[in-house]
């Protein structure tokens, strides 16, 4: 049956591609299944066991595999992956997320929540997993759901799920390209893991008083002290009385308009008793959210007013440098969780109860010299921006990926 042609096509591959279900070129579907005992016979060592989140990326990631015996794995032999499977997420939250095993994996095992699909000599493995990875694979994913509720998928609906497949060689060509866009892709996140990984070392170092700034003759700066966030945080309870752009606030972004991040406005109609935010502001939302059950701390980037909801607490810094500095600190949950726990009670329905005041009672070990603030804020917003550099040209490029999967298949 012919499939037609792709809007993007590499030179020299000509005629139409064959439409067929996905079932005619598998040698398997299938999955594994939890083994008897469930988590209590994982081990530290052994042969991996792949779960939903070891497929993750478009690659196997193992830095979060757990291990099972010889002994189980014997029982489970029918759920063993071999090198080039494809793997198929097919229940819970990562349900479509696929990846390829790679040459270099020796053994492992699935369990029910990973679908085996190997394939026979005609297709590609990597062409394959492009396909479940592209706009028309993750539609056909999601139509495919069995149950009322779209539980997960079934092996049946993956095997007639249907694709055009080229020519070997040009299935070979497309997964070669693409595989070398992802590959990018990880080395950047990689890149941006080792930012992180570093600015967190700085802030532990800075905190623990092992890395000091001194002024630039070399004399050392006073002693940091314990203070009380009232003393560099003032609430000025200004209003929204200029009809401003309304803002909430998120764990990765921080103050992030309502509309461009949340699809539309979750505002009263009248908002002149929000509250108003200037640039270098620091805001405190009093919900919980992730890894963050007492709310998040985040300063202001934005380079010009806005309002927020008035269950926001919003409050002026004594200098930029230090709301940058409480900004960064309480970018950590552990962090945020220390400080906000004392002071905050949790009702019935995990409601926040703790007033701006309250807030501001805690005690922190932070630098009085604002010399030296300035210089810690430096160099930590130094590298916030290469980090943010990295994370957009991460989004860059997941977004040319993303076209392109969009545009070279059928």
């Amino acid at each position: 049956m012919s499939g037609g042609v792709p809007e993007l096509r590499f030179p020299g591959f000509e005629g139409e591609w064959e439409k067929i279900r996905l079932g005619t070129i598998c040698e398997k579907v299938g999955s594994g299944s939890t083994p008897k005992g469930g988590s209590a016979v994982y081990k530290q060592k052994g042969i991996p066991l792949i779960r939903s989140q070891n497929v993750n990326n478009d690659r196997l990631d193992l830095t979060d595999v757990v291990y099972i015996d010889d002994q189980t794995d014997q029982k489970m032999s029918g759920s063993r992956v071999r090198k080039m499977d494809v793997l198929l997420n097919i229940t819970g939250a990562s349900i479509g997320r696929s990846c390829v095993v790679p040459a270099e994996f020796s053994i492992g095992n699935v369990n029910q929540h990973v679908c085996i699909i190997r394939l026979i000599s005609k297709a590609a493995p990597q062409y394959i997993q492009a396909f479940l990875a592209s706009f028309r694979g993750q539609k056909q994913v999601f139509q495919s759901q069995a149950g009322g509720g779209r539980e997960g998928l079934n092996f049946e609906n993956i095997r007639l799920m249907k694709l055009a497949l080229p020519a070997l060689p040009e299935q070979q060509k497309i997964a070669a390209f693409l595989d070398a866009v992802s590959g990018k892709i990880s080395a950047l996140s990689a890149e941006r893991a080792g930012l992180v990984a570093y600015k967190r070392g700085v802030m532990q170092q800075l905190f623990s008083q092992s890395l000091r700034f001194t002024h630039p003759d070399g004399t050392p700066f006073p002693d940091w002290e314990e203070r009380r966030l009232s003393s560099v945080l003032t609430e000025h309870k200004e209003r929204n009385q200029d009809k401003l752009p309304i803002f909430s606030v998120s764990v990765a972004v921080g103050l992030v308009d309502q509309i461009e991040h949340l699809g539309r406005s979750f505002a009263a109609k009248e908002t002149t008793h929000y509250n108003r935010v200037n640039t270098h502001d620091v805001v405190y939302t009093k919900s919980p959210t992730g890894d963050f059950p007492l709310g998040i701390i985040k300063q202001s980037k934005v380079g010009y007013p806005v309002a927020v909801s008035p269950l926001y607490g919003v409050f002026r810094p004594e200098n930029p440098a230090i709301g940058y500095i409480l900004h960064v600190l309480f970018e950590s949950p552990i962090a945020t969780k220390n400080y906000l726990h004392p002071l905050v009670q949790k009702g019935a329905k995990n409601t926040i109860a703790v007033t701006n005041n309250r807030f501001l009672e805690g005690k922190l070990f932070l630098p009085t010299d604002p010399q030296e603030q300035t210089l810690i804020a430096n160099a930590l917003s130094a590298l916030d921006a290469k980090i943010d550099a990295v994370t957009t040209q991460i989004s860059q490029m997941e977004t040319f990926k993303k076209g392109l999967l969009q545009k070279m298949f059928v």
